[in-house]
């Protein structure tokens, strides 16, 4: 056993912090799991915190340590689906590919997850961002934070040569979030029927590559 001296204390927070880190992050998706299984059954507006935390097994003291409102657990959900059609955007663009490609599979990738969750969890979860988009604006934030879903993926097609090189690439990614947004919403309030988003692609890629 290694000695310690006695200006030597063992820094006990290093063992610590992976089995808090753990706890921490069990709790939280506890709560997102158990907010998405009452969603489902009893639906979003009938459900409150203390229904989640009930079924989690947490307080309202630790559910208010991850999140300010039951909103925010929703919009995790949202981010995740991001996050995947972004990954799917970086996988295509290593092979050889065309901008309708490109939005087919961002967009493609969302109607994917989005496909698992009840009709009107989307459409509370894209209320939720319009509320979002309404407060950032208000706030004068920077174009770029309105369009996350198309910038990077248009940024890069760009670069490949599949968008004019002076487009304006804020803008062009812009419009196309507010065509698919809108798109999913309708889609959504026929309940997941009718013609799916994906069916825009073509049309989205045609405009935006005219923006200047």
């Amino acid at each position: 056993m290694p000695k310690v001296s006695p200006d030597q204390k063992p820094d006990y927070r290093q063992t610590r912090a992976v089995p808090v880190r753990a706890r921490s992050q069990a709790s939280r998706e506890a709560i997102r799991q158990a907010a998405m299984a009452l969603w489902r059954t009893r639906g979003f507006a009938d459900t409150t915190v203390t229904d989640i935390c009930k079924a989690a097994g947490v307080s309202k003291a630790l559910f208010y340590v991850y999140f300010s409102r039951r909103e925010d657990v929703l919009l995790e959900f949202e981010v995740f689906t991001m996050r995947d059609a972004h990954d799917a955007a970086t996988a295509l663009a290593g092979t050889p590919y065309e901008l309708p490609d490109l939005i087919t599979t961002i967009v493609g990738t969302l109607e994917h997850r989005l496909r698992t969750y009840p009709p009107e969890l989307i459409s509370e979860t894209f209320l939720e961002i319009y509320r979002l988009e309404q407060r950032a604006i208000a706030a004068e934030a920077p174009d770029t934070d309105l369009a996350p879903l198309f910038l990077e993926p248009f940024r890069r097609a760009r670069d490949d040569g599949k968008l004019p090189a002076d487009i304006d690439l804020t803008r062009a990614a812009r419009i196309a979030q507010v065509l698919v947004a809108d798109a999913i919403r309708c889609w959504a309030a026929r309940g997941l029927t009718g013609p799916p988003p994906t069916t825009l692609a073509r049309e989205i890629a045609t405009l935006v590559a005219t923006i200047r």
